[in-house]
């Protein structure tokens, strides 16, 4: 509080009491010394609320002065003929100071009560914040925000490292940003003038909760770290695993049959040449497939799948599925139904493509040699659904989560990497992949894309 804002409390509390005594002298024939007390007590009530401790206590003395100079008898005088008067008047002085100094007291109480619960939504408003970022720059940039609008800081700069300062500028306040093991920077904080104890406390309470936000964002980044540590180990173990078996077959096979042709060339018949030749050609895509896999399911563990979403239409996917199928085996394999009325929906047409190729290979893999898989579309609950239906062997229980995981050995001892692939393709786009018992026997695939909301089928130009 400035000197001058000081004084004016004084000369207030002074004016009060002069005015007070003003009106009094004016109904001096008519008013009572008990009359004069309270209306002086009052006056002393209203300085001690609005002006502090010390204003209340200039009141009560100039108060009692005045009650004795211009209202006691004999009038302009500090002498007092009665006795009886003379005691009125200290105790009127000494209940002044009393009231004065409780009412004081009250109005320091509702003051630091207000205070605190100030701090207290400031530093909820802190933590509400803090607990929703998670990058330390979001950390400092809310910092400051609250600092400045709401603690009306001139100027907030987070200083690098721990800062060794040696100003003597008392509106400048230094805070070190820590932890029991860590330092994130200095706080300096500047003011208009010299901060109060009350705010000094709760700026050093909000650097303490910024401290604890970063640790908790460090934290968590060691904590991905490791796990994509312990993610990319394992997946490099169950790749050795891989290297060691289903890629060396191919290449074994591509080998072999290679060293035949060239040996045996004169030797063979046109047609066994062209058998060697067609097996290569099976192995070699078979690796590349492999290969291709391996590195899809990197990506996908890595986070750095790239998704290049447009309007698509799923029964146009499938279309492109269901004709690979048919070039690859020369047979009608998939049955498919979709509604004339299903909607587009946002996804990347490749990766889709890549994800139900995964899910009908493995759907026809166990699909009896007589009868067709089913695709059926549906639309319902804002999703957009496709069931890939089996009519081969169920699926046991404890393989219901398993065939989901990278590298998992199905029961023809291949590596399952398109189940985790065709997975994570469906989820990076928001959606779902969840596997069902066929009725009669047999295994469903079903995955769901969202769709827009509260969509007009008849108006909406996303519908065919």
């Amino acid at each position: 509080m400035s000197y001058r804002k000081s004084v004016a409390k004084y000369v207030l509390a002074a004016a009060l009491v002069g005015g007070v005594t003003l009106f009094l002298w004016f109904l001096r024939d008519e008013l009572t010394l008990a009359n004069f007390a309270l209306v002086y007590l009052l006056s002393i009530l209203v300085s001690a609320i609005y002006q502090g401790t010390g204003p209340s206590l200039v009141a009560a003395v100039i108060s009692f002065l005045c009650f004795n100079f211009f209202l006691v008898k004999p009038l302009y005088t500090f002498v007092v003929a009665d006795p009886h008067e003379l005691l009125d008047l200290v105790i009127y002085f000494a209940v002044a100071i009393l009231t004065g100094q409780l009412a004081a007291q009250v109005r320091r109480q509702a003051d630091n009560a207000r205070q605190r619960a100030y701090e207290q939504d400031i530093l909820y408003k802190l933590s509400s914040t803090f607990n929703q970022l998670t990058d330390r720059e979001s950390v400092y940039q809310a910092l400051k925000s609250i600092l400045k609008m709401d603690l009306l800081a001139q100027d907030v700069d987070i200083l690098p490292g721990k800062i060794e300062t040696s100003s003597s500028a008392q509106n400048e306040l230094y805070l070190l940003l820590h932890t029991e093991h860590d330092i994130y920077g200095t706080l300096r904080v500047t003011f208009d003038q010299a901060p109060t104890a009350s705010l000094i406390r709760l700026i050093t309470a909000s650097s303490a909760q910024a401290s604890a936000a970063l640790e908790r964002i460090e934290l968590n980044e060691r904590a991905r770290k490791a796990h994509s540590y312990q993610e990319a180990d394992r997946l490099k173990t169950a790749l050795l695993h891989s290297v060691s078996h289903d890629l060396r077959t191919p290449i074994t096979i591509i080998k072999t049959s290679a060293s035949n042709l060239l040996e045996l060339h004169a030797k063979l018949t046109e047609a066994e040449r062209m058998e060697i030749s067609r097996t290569i050609e099976n192995e070699a895509d078979h690796l590349n497939k492999m290969v291709g896999n391996l590195l899809d399911i990197s990506r996908l563990k890595a986070g750095a799948l790239k998704i290049n979403d447009a309007w698509n239409d799923l029964e146009e996917v499938v279309g492109d599925v269901a004709a690979r199928t048919w070039q690859l085996t020369h047979r009608e394999r998939i049955k498919m139904h979709f509604p004339d009325r299903m909607p587009l929906v946002r996804f990347d047409y490749g990766l889709m493509l890549q994800a139900l190729s995964n899910l009908v290979e493995n759907s026809l893999r166990y699909e009896p040699a007589d009868s067709k898989i089913e695709i059926i579309g549906s639309f319902q609950e804002g999703e957009a659904r496709v069931s890939i239906i089996n009519h081969g062997p169920d699926l046991l229980p404890e393989e219901r989560e398993l065939i989901w995981e990278p590298f998992y050995r199905g029961r023809e001892g291949n590596i399952g990497l398109g189940m985790a692939i065709a997975r994570g393709i469906i989820e990076a786009h928001k959606g779902r992949l969840w596997v069902e018992d066929t009725i009669g026997g047999g295994v469903t695939f079903i995955f769901s894309l969202p769709v827009v909301e509260d969509i007009d089928l008849d108006q909406d130009p996303h519908c065919r």
